[in-house]
């Protein structure tokens, strides 16, 4: 089945809220007519009717923007931070934000959250929450600098308050448009420069570097996509670099591959289970085999 979005999109994201966790909600800042807007838009599909709808969202409305990131709680709320706008008219050149916004997807209404000890301006990282309700902002730039990958800032969802943390172990370049998941036993996985492991566990934090083992590897990766289920990161799409450059505007990824976490190895099929406790993650119900085809292509 095939479902238009209601909008052309480009640099939003995505993120679950409402009842069950059953509408899937894009932060975009295009309108139904793909004009630039001036607040941020959320379109919401409904994964039982399987449609679209454009709510009617009060409270603090944040600015429109692109390149920023969004998280949900188990409280059915969605924490939206950092991002740029290009074209808002009601700014007179670009900004680059660090504000830090709330949507109550049950009430439909945004508040802005904490700015005190909040991070510097920045786009293009990752945003992973942990079990302990705390959001790990990862990597990114911030106007022509650098992250560096081992100053890490945390947002504290449990009392909407910000810190920064300092990681240990090996260390990473600086990165940007990579993908961050968080396996069961509470390791970030960052793919994008290679696989490398953030582990949640320890005090402080700690950076290894592994190594690509396995079938199916993949490509150096930029814009590509990644989620967990179960054991397995899934990676998807994307476009392939060289040499820290794209090798063709055109020369993007149509490909699926899969990672065992608990070996770091990348393979074609596995099984999945419902052993997955960090909240963010979808439920499986039932054991599942799922396949990446010859064409990379998944099957279950």
């Amino acid at each position: 089945m095939s479902i238009p979005i209601p909008a052309e999109f480009l640099l939003a994201s995505l993120s679950v809220g409402g009842p069950n966790n059953n509408i899937i909600c894009l932060l975009n800042h295009l309108t139904t007519s793909n004009d630039y807007s001036n607040d941020i838009i959320v379109y919401a599909f409904d994964t039982v009717t399987e449609t679209w709808s454009t709510p009617n969202i009060s409270g603090q409305i944040p600015l429109s923007r692109q390149q920023f990131q969004a998280v949900n709680d188990t409280n059915d709320k969605i924490y939206m931070f950092g991002g740029t706008q290009f074209h808002n008219t009601s700014l007179s050149s670009e900004v680059i934000f660090n504000d830090i916004y709330i949507l109550d997807t049950l009430i439909l209404t945004w508040i802005q959250g904490s700015n005190v000890n909040a991070p510097t301006p920045r786009v293009d990282f990752t945003a992973t929450l942990l079990n302990n309700g705390h959001i790990l902002y990862i990597g990114g730039t911030v106007g022509v600098g650098i992250i560096y990958m081992s100053k890490i800032p945390t947002y504290n969802t449990n009392n909407n308050s910000w810190n920064t943390i300092f990681a240990t172990g090996d260390t990473l370049n600086s990165r940007s448009w990579h993908t961050a998941v968080l396996s069961p036993d509470g390791h970030v996985i960052i793919y994008g420069g290679g696989i490398t492991s953030l582990d949640t566990t320890v005090n402080p934090y700690k950076w290894s570097i592994k190594p690509m083992i396995g079938s199916n590897l993949p490509p150096s990766l930029k814009y590509h996509s990644s989620d967990i289920v179960g054991n397995f990161m899934i990676l998807a799409f994307g476009v392939m670099m060289a040499n820290n450059s794209f090798l063709n505007l055109t020369n993007v990824n149509s490909k699926i591959y899969l990672l065992d976490t608990r070996n770091y190895t990348w393979v074609t099929s596995t099984s999945t289970s419902p052993n997955s406790p960090h909240p963010q993650n979808p439920t499986v119900t039932q054991t599942q085999t799922v396949t990446v085809s010859n064409s990379n292509s998944l099957s279950t």
